[in-house]
């Protein structure tokens, strides 16, 4: 059951060959050449974010990376940021960014047509439709990441007859904080980790979640100078995380008198609806069998992951003067 649910070590496996195969090049063309004329830059982000895990993807078929997009899922991103440029071929940066995270079961059913009364299917979007679980969440990261540029492009008609085209590759490491919230039948966003909706802290072996994370932020982009004073660069970036519970789904079903004897009497019958929320769209439990006590609910072998594409506006800081200044190194190849 659930095999649609998000596999991404095929795609994990793919970024990190690509940022090695980037600085092999990097370091083959690592001499002197074109530089920033200053190497601090400072600048901002926007762009759109989304969720790839157990409540995300399109459809819930767990299409790779880019392909797996539900546009209903698309939430935004804003940071701001520091790069140090190092030479031609090498910056470091320190990122700040709030972004948004949602997924919702309900989008598959909307997408083929789903209803309630519709006997247990094969297809796996109908599987993800019955579960009919939702969350969002709030992102607070900060990440500390390493640039490789391989090669720069001189370009015409620029600032001083020149402007460059810089394609990088980046890797790093983040901090991040998340909190998930489900939406309550009356239609209220309430947090889902005090609930322990598959037994967190209750069950044995089912230990709470941790709200702070690491994650290794890795990507590519491209970076137009258009003279020494700002640059443009248009970037997608892919976090892979170390936990499954982004969206308080991972494991199986619980039998819900735990939540009766173990959480107050108004959190244990929030908790229970929470936790099984296809009884909203089949009170009969027609299907019942689905959600029952033991029966699937996430998938623990992947971890959640989730994916930004922004524009980054950047200002280079003279430390004399601001704006202008020369250039310095040998032409750009």
């Amino acid at each position: 059951m659930l095999t649609f649910l998000y596999q991404d070590y095929k795609m994990q496996r793919t970024f990190i060959t690509f940022c090695l195969i980037v600085s092999s090049i990097a370091t083959t063309f690592a001499q002197a050449g074109f530089a920033p004329a200053y190497p601090l830059e400072l600048g901002i982000q926007l762009g759109t974010s989304h969720f790839l895990g157990d409540l995300g993807g399109q459809r819930g078929i767990g299409r790779p990376f880019l392909r797996d997009t539900e546009l209903k899922a698309i939430r935004p991103i804003i940071g701001v940021f520091g790069r140090y440029n190092v030479g031609a071929h090498f910056a470091a940066r320190l990122d700040l960014n709030f972004l948004m995270l949602a997924g919702n079961d309900s989008w598959a059913g909307e997408a083929l047509g789903f209803s309630p009364d519709d006997i247990a299917k094969t297809d796996d979007a109908w599987f993800r439709y019955y579960r009919n679980l939702d969350f969002r969440t709030n992102v607070f990261e900060a990440s500390l990441a390493g640039e490789i540029i391989p090669y720069n492009f001189e370009l015409g008609g620029g600032y001083q007859e020149y402007s460059v085209l810089s394609p990088y590759a980046f890797i790093g490491v983040s901090l991040f904080h998340f909190n998930p919230q489900g939406l309550s039948p009356d239609g209220g966003w309430i947090p889902l980790k005090p609930l322990a909706t598959e037994g967190q802290g209750i069950v044995d072996g089912r230990v709470p979640y941790s709200l702070w994370q690491i994650n290794v932020p890795l990507g590519f982009g491209l970076k137009w100078m258009y003279n020494d004073a700002w640059a443009l660069s248009l970037e997608v970036g892919h976090r892979l995380t170390f936990t499954d519970y982004i969206d308080d789904v991972s494991t199986d079903y619980v039998d819900p008198t735990i939540f009766s004897t173990n959480l107050n009497p108004t959190d244990a019958a929030l908790a229970s609806i929470m936790a099984r929320k296809s009884v909203l769209i089949d009170p009969s439990l027609v299907n019942g069998a689905v959600s029952a006590p033991g029966a699937q609910r996430g998938d623990p072998k992947d971890n959640d992951s989730y994916y930004t594409i922004s524009i980054r506006f950047s200002y280079f800081i003279d430390p004399g003067s601001i704006g202008g200044g020369r250039r310095y190194g040998c032409p750009v190849w």
